[in-house]
């Protein structure tokens, strides 16, 4: 939930203020009350419809108002209906007045621009950042630096680098200390080749000041390019530190180079940085990516030690356990994931876990239960299908197959796995026509294409190598890509091939046996004493890995419960014996309580006897009061809460005066127990994990 209010806020944002350049609203009471009430309900309501019934309104009465106009066009443009958008800049353009209108013209000839951007006419967007960058220099030098950066981009887009270069070039000459000008020029340089270049023109970047993300991201790009892999992952590493909004799978594809070397370095940040679990998640995303699912459980359950329950845990840990082929026990979290957050991909999920095991009658209920939930997304109208499919139901497959073409008709998948039963049923007009259009969409060398299978099925195996080989050189260490080469080689009659490929992918640690038993791709090497060999060899050493873990596998699902006696006290809360930190206090459970508090007489006896150090301390500076003990409302950490056999850890907690108990827990922490009854009748607090 707090996902989608912060999207709200986003969103309302940048439909009033940033997402168009240089928009500076004119203050609430200047304004004519429909233009007045169409900001209302855009900020309260976000009813973008309503909001251009008033701005209409509006431009009856006052068809001159620049501001009036501009809104308009912002709606238009979040609507992605450009041709409304550009005849209410082109309006606003018309009508302007600056000194009347507060409004300059190289803003709105920026706007215009930033349309043109939209549609991917960067002609037209040329034309009219130049037109804003020469009118900018007359009438708002502010606008100067911006147009100019985006004028430079918009030539890079067009691969007219040399224009692009004169751009950034003028913008150092006007000021020198200008890091995103320096930083296009290195990218430029780095399209040409010049990785050298590119470094030295980024290290002077750098000396103007460490924190321009921009520096490290393309310093990292071009180390990477001359083959200095561990400068690379260095500057990757300061981009992420720096940029929010840092692409972080780009960042583990290329810590793969040298996973030992990033592994270490992530672990060193996690020990040094205060923002600890940022990099405890690319950590975990390296993990992943490496196929070290074992590592990867290891650090979810620390974290699930520091946090309790929480939805993302239980589904990524999910998501680890099924590549480890382990279904039960992939099942049994994302259960617990559902049970937080019965969303769209969660139950996806659950679908897919039970799809690749070949419960496909179960995988079935959860697609559907997912489009019950969004019946917006064709990801589960593919995945029914897939599931109906290798039910032998090619009918029903093919009705789910196109009602997800229905919703995207960009998803490849789909058009290959509907080509594939129509070759079936032998109307090769039609499944050439569906493999075609997938050659049109999947032409990026990425994890998931499908292009290799459709160039095979459209008879033209020596491009579907080609591709193959392509996706493996771009990501050597993904075992996947070695199965996708078996089930290539496989469906080509390549059948020694095939095992060499499916060796190989489990060699390096592919080992979801449950797909492999249920896929089609594999019958035709399915029955070779070969192929049940290496199914032999790699179950047994899944085996070894599943002990090395620790996993009973009989203890999978068991349900561990724990009672403890209670006092019944007046109000609707209850009383229970606990430790915190080894020492043994009693607790209230008040579940109309929000908080965790602590008693200051509690919290000083534990300081003065080191039950709490210093380091459990938030706001150190301040939470000493003269008797040495510590003020109130200052913030502890509780390493570890204690009840029965129940135990969580980093429990925050605030410091109150009195308290008619040492220790009261409320709603945030209660829901970190697990599921939780009170027995009345035998005065006990029953919890389930």
């Amino acid at each position: 939930m707090k996902h989608l209010i912060l999207a709200s806020i986003i969103a309302v944002t940048a439909l009033l203020s940033t997402a168009n350049p240089a928009f500076s609203q004119g203050k609430d009471d200047d304004r004519p009350y429909n233009l007045q009430k169409a900001y209302e309900v855009l900020r309260e309501n976000r009813d973008e419809s309503q909001a251009l019934k008033l701005l209409g309104e509006q431009l009856k009465s006052t068809p001159d108002n620049v501001e009036c106009w501009m809104l308009m066009c912002r709606v238009y443009r979040n609507r992605k209906e450009y041709g409304h958008a550009m005849t209410s800049i082109n309006e606003a353009i018309r009508v302007n007045k600056p000194k009347k209108s507060g409004f300059v013209n190289s803003t709105l000839y920026w706007w215009k621009a930033s349309i043109y951007d939209d549609m991917e006419n960067n002609e037209q967007e040329v034309i009219w950042l130049n037109k804003a960058l020469d009118a900018a220099r007359k009438d708002d030098k502010d606008n100067v630096q911006g147009i100019a950066f985006d004028l430079g981009q918009a030539y890079y887009d067009m691969k007219m680098y040399e224009e692009s270069d004169a751009v950034y070039r003028r913008m150092v000459k006007e000021d020198e200390t200008d890091q995103p000008a320096m930083t296009g020029l290195a990218r430029n340089m780095i399209e040409r080749k010049d990785y050298a270049g590119a470094v030295k023109m980024l290290d002077a970047s750098q000396k103007y000041g460490d924190d321009y993300s921009g520096t490290y991201k393309f310093r990292s790009e071009a180390y990477d390019k001359m083959g200095e892999t561990d400068k690379a992952i260095d500057d990757a590493l300061l981009w992420f530190e720096k940029d929010e909004n840092a692409y972080s799978s780009a960042i583990i594809k290329l810590m793969m180079k040298h996973r030992t070397y990033a592994i270490a370095k992530a672990k060193n940040k996690m020990k040094t940085s205060d923002k600890k679990d940022v990099w405890r998640v690319l950590l975990l995303g390296l993990y992943e990516e490496a196929g070290e699912y074992e590592d990867a459980i290891k650090e979810y359950d620390a974290l699930e030690q520091d946090y309790g329950k929480d939805e993302f845990i239980y589904a990524h840990r999910a998501d680890c356990y099924d590549e480890l082929g382990l279904t039960d026990l992939a099942l049994c979290e994302i259960d617990k994931a559902i049970e937080i957050e019965d969303d769209y991909g969660n139950v996806c999920t659950k679908g897919g876990i039970l799809r690749t095991a070949g419960r496909y009658e179960e995988a079935i209920v959860e697609f559907d239960k997912a489009i019950e939930i969004d019946p917006s997304y064709a990801f589960a109208y593919y995945a029914k299908g897939w599931c109906y499919e290798l039910s032998g139901d090619d009918e029903k497959a093919m009705e789910c197959y196109g009602q997800g073409i229905d919703l995207d008709k960009g998803y490849a998948y789909i058009y290959l796995m509907r080509g594939q039963i129509h070759l079936k049923k032998g109307e090769t007009a039609e499944a050439a026509e569906d493999f075609e259009t997938v050659l049109q969409m999947d032409t990026t060398v990425v994890d998931g294409s499908c292009r290799q299978y459709a160039l095979h099925f459209l008879g033209r195996d020596d491009e579907a190598d080609e591709w193959m080989q392509k996706l493996i050189d771009d990501e050597p260490y993904k075992a996947g890509h070695y199965y996708d080469k078996a089930c290539l080689y496989s469906r080509m009659g390549r059948t020694d091939e095939a095992v060499e490929a499916l060796g190989t992918a489990l060699e390096m640690g592919y080992c979801k046996f449950p797909h492999i038993e249920h896929d089609d791709d594999m019958d035709p090497i399915r029955e070779r004493d070969d192929f049940k060999a290496l199914m032999d060899k790699y179950k047994a050493k899944l085996a070894a890995r599943i002990e090395n873990m620790g996993i009973d596998m009989a203890e999978v699902n068991e349900e561990m419960i724990t009672e403890v006696p209670i006092s019944r006290r007046s109000g609707g809360t209850f009383q229970v014996d606990c430790s915190v930190n080894g020492l043994a206090l009693n607790m209230i459970f008040d579940t109309g309580a929000s908080d965790v508090t602590i008693s200051k007489v509690e919290a000083d006896f534990m300081l003065k006897n080191s039950y709490l150090s210093k380091d459990d301390i938030k706001g150190k500076q301040y939470y000493q009061i003269a008797d040495g003990g510590i003020s109130e409302g200052t913030e502890i950490t509780l390493k570890e809460v204690r009840i029965g056999d129940v135990v969580l850890h980093n429990v925050n907690a605030s410091v109150v005066k009195s308290q008619k108990a040492p220790l009261l827990l409320g709603e945030s922490v209660l829901q970190r127990f697990g599921t939780f009854t009170v027995d009345n009748i035998n005065s006990k607090l029953i919890i389930k994990q």
